[in-house]
């Protein structure tokens, strides 16, 4: 009963942005039958899969009716992209592979959040190593391109890296990259955690090509329409006239239970 009446909720109002939902890629019937556009796996997920392993997935997103669109997690905590052990050859080998074997399950966006591969090594210059970052993003953009993808650098709040925390800092770092397939991803958790105002997305709309979100207190599924400053979010977003994706990336002990109830909350923000 609840999944017709999503249907018909579906089939009767014209949504704006498709609404997916970060999660195994293994999880994509449940996903799909809730009624999100699309999921999020991590791209080291899918990287470190063992062959058979990959070609269940590449069967499991075949029959469905959505698809993976985007993807988080682009890199392993043992590369890095700042400070003396960057190893550019390493970098580029590892994502031929996964970008190789992602776009077989439709990807369009890669989030690039990496806390741990992006890390300024304690005692190195911080300078030196936003000026790597930016090399090494402009060459992950040349890759990216020739696999008709875009990447979408995710400001993360300072308990998880030491650089690019914020979306103003973030737009700041796309701009020095210069690079048509590198943009922003806004993620209303990491802006909440570091009192981003809402009002920066407006200033960041032309580089924004992505979005996450979660209930701030506790970074878990959004489950009712005023538990967090929800509101203000997409009232700065429809000033920008974004019409992409947003992703639900927070925790849940039941994805069939909160699943509907988050996208029902997010659907009432996009009518």
């Amino acid at each position: 009963m609840f999944d017709k009446r999503l249907q018909s909720i579906k089939d009767h109002e014209v949504y704006i942005m498709k609404i997916g939902v970060c999660t195994s890629a293994e999880n994509i019937k449940i996903v799909e039958d809730i009624g999100f556009d699309y999921i999020e796996p991590s791209v080291v997920g899918i990287a470190e899969m063992k062959e058979n392993e990959f070609e269940r997935i590449v069967r499991m997103v075949d029959v469905s009716s959505i698809k993976c669109e985007s993807f988080n997690v682009m890199f392993p905590r043992y590369i890095k992209l700042a400070g003396p052990e960057v190893d550019m050859n390493e970098i580029e080998s590892y994502l031929k592979e996964a970008f190789s074997r992602i776009t077989v399950l439709g990807a369009k966006i890669v989030v690039l959040g990496s806390g741990g591969a992006r890390r300024i090594p304690d005692g190195y210059n911080r300078e030196d190593a936003w000026n790597q970052l930016v090399q090494a993003v402009r060459t992950i953009g040349d890759i990216a391109a020739g696999y008709g993808l875009t990447v979408a650098v995710e400001p993360l709040n300072k308990s998880e890296t030491n650089i690019i925390n914020s979306v103003e800092e973030g737009i700041g770092f796309v701009r020095d990259v210069q690079h048509s397939s590198i943009k922003l991803t806004a993620d209303f958790y990491h802006m909440r955690k570091e009192n981003d105002p809402m009002h920066i997305l407006m200033e960041a709309g032309r580089y924004i090509s992505h979005l996450h979100i979660a209930n701030s207190d506790g970074r878990v599924y959004p489950l009712e329409p005023a538990e967090d400053a929800y509101d203000v979010f997409f009232n700065a977003l429809q000033k920008t006239g974004y019409q992409d994706r947003i992703s639900i990336e927070g925790g849940t002990k039941d994805i069939e239970k909160d699943g509907p109830v988050a996208l029902s909350v997010l659907k009432g923000f996009l009518k």
